[in-house]
């Protein structure tokens, strides 16, 4: 009897733990942390099939590949073939082969295309390196960090909002990732993979030694025994932290001693940092890692110039925000044309330079121009521009045309954490200008679509109406307007 009392209690406890087991092993593999992908360190967003490792390998959807990468793709259902296209680089891969066809020629890959989900997943470092990508991989935080030279991948986008001409919007020319990085822009000039590197194993014997890393209470500093010390510079999030990579070194025996697990760290003499890790990140090539791990607020460097031979210094400082402020238009791009005659690249470089001297005042900001003369500069240029220096903020100034009767202010912003700002802008500027409230608005405008910080571009007055234009060209009407947008960013940047 007591065991027929037992029998359904003990099969409902098989019951709950079958229909358990899924939820458990669901549980482990959603623990694994997600791959980020960043290029030119602008995080991606992937929608589809998230980037997964095969055989350590990073696999991504085909999207990667043609619009980030800049690449044209073919296929063919009928022989499941993939065609990669960029300039003179010509790619075939066939979906679960290893084989691929390089301008005719057969080589072996280390993991197959595959289709998941009805998802073209391509292997993302062996087609990157064909078309001139290079890649690092940061293990902290799973993330592959891809590097290019060349965008090819710019796509016009033609919206045009109130009967607006398309010169804000139009096709341009690709941005060019300049050689030098900018302060806190990695370089690209290592090889790297989007696997993680071999560590801990006997560095290659071209590599030169670092003999001391130090972290005073100003700055950072860098000796080796001999070589160029010139690393490339990431700043990364969560958690915030500069990272250096000095190629073609490793650490000498002094370091190596306070490894464990081929990672040494030592406390830190710097208010604004938590913390300084130094690895030999990688052997091929040599390359040491030293990282500062920051307290709340984060920092900025500043790379010192020195006397000493084989000697690298970098002030570290507190962090400045930076705006970056565009004048519209530009040399053969003249923008709108007024009533009168005048240009609206004249009306948009004018008042962007008086923002700038006003907003320089402020030793807390860091103020850049896109231009600050009668220069042309595409619109993805102001893009990479921006995102490249990773700017806080990106203020386009512009000047309207459309129906003699039309009259007023407007502020445009494209993405959803753009609107604070933008309201924050309008507020200002309608108030500065006396014109008609026309609103905030959204628009595809590229400089404030394609930027990865908040962006607004704001359309002042209209250059086709005479009362706006009259009052535009003055100059001092042009710095009151100035005067609102520098209180306007100071305002959401919460700078008193």
């Amino acid at each position: 009897m007591k065991l027929r009392a037992k029998l359904p209690a003990i099969f409902l406890i098989l019951i709950v733990f079958i229909l358990t087991m899924p939820a458990y092993a669901f549980g482990a593999e959603a623990a694994k942390p997600a791959i980020k992908l960043f290029m030119n360190e602008k995080q991606l967003v992937v929608s589809e099939v998230a980037p997964t490792i095969v055989n350590g390998n990073t696999i991504v959807p085909v999207r990667i590949i043609a619009e980030e990468i800049g690449a044209k793709v073919g296929w063919d259902g009928a022989t499941r073939k993939v065609t990669i296209a960029k300039g003179d680089m010509n790619l075939q891969l066939t979906i679960d082969s290893t084989t691929a066809i390089i301008k005719g020629k057969k080589q072996t890959m280390e993991v197959a295309p595959v289709i998941m989900n009805g998802n073209t997943m391509l292997p993302l470092r062996f087609v990157g390196e064909q078309l001139g990508i290079e890649f690092n991989w940061d293990a902290i935080t799973s993330s592959v960090h891809m590097f290019k030279k060349d965008d090819s991948a710019s796509v016009p986008v033609t919206a045009t909002p109130d009967g607006e001409g398309d010169d804000k919007n139009e096709g341009t020319p690709p941005a060019v990732v300049p050689d030098q990085p900018a302060p806190g822009q990695s370089t690209s000039g290592q090889t790297a993979t989007n696997q993680p590197p071999t560590t801990g194993t006997k560095p290659s014997v071209q590599a030169s030694l670092i003999t001391s890393i130090e972290l005073t209470d100003k700055e950072l500093i860098v000796k080796s025994k001999d070589g160029t010390l010139q690393p490339a510079v990431m700043k990364l999030s969560n958690p915030t932290r500069i990272v250096f990579d000095f190629p073609n070194m490793a650490l000498d025996d002094s370091f190596q001693k306070m490894l464990v697990k081929n990672a040494g760290e030592m406390p830190s003499k710097h208010p604004l940092v938590q913390k300084v890790r130094f690895s030999n990140y990688s052997d091929s090539p040599a390359t040491v890692r030293v990282i500062l791990d920051l307290k709340d607020g984060g920092a900025d460097y500043r790379v010192q110039p020195v006397k000493t031979p084989n000697q690298w210094n970098a002030v570290i400082e507190e962090r400045r925000l930076t705006v970056v402020i565009d004048a519209g238009h530009g040399d053969q791009d003249p923008g709108a044309l007024s009533i009168t005659g005048r240009h609206e690249k004249d009306f948009t470089l004018s008042t962007a330079k008086k923002v700038q001297q006003l907003l320089s005042q402020d030793k807390r900001i860091n103020v850049l121009m896109t231009r600050s003369d009668d220069t042309f500069i595409p619109l993805d240029d102001r893009v990479a521009f921006a995102n490249n220096q990773q700017a806080d903020l990106f203020l386009s100034i512009h000047g309207n045309s459309a129906k003699a009767t039309i009259s007023g202010t407007e502020t445009y912003y494209y993405r959803p954490e753009s609107l604070d700002f933008a309201k924050v802008v309008h507020k200002y500027v309608t108030a500065a200008t006396g014109f008609p409230d026309r609103k905030v608005r959204v628009a595809d405008y590229r400089v404030i679509n394609k930027t990865t910080m908040p962006a607004v571009l704001v359309e002042v007055g209209y250059l086709s109406n005479a009362n706006d234009e009259a009052a535009m060209y003055k100059d001092d009407f042009q710095s009151q307007v100035a005067a609102s947008l520098v209180a306007a960013i100071k305002e959401y940047l919460n700078l008193k």
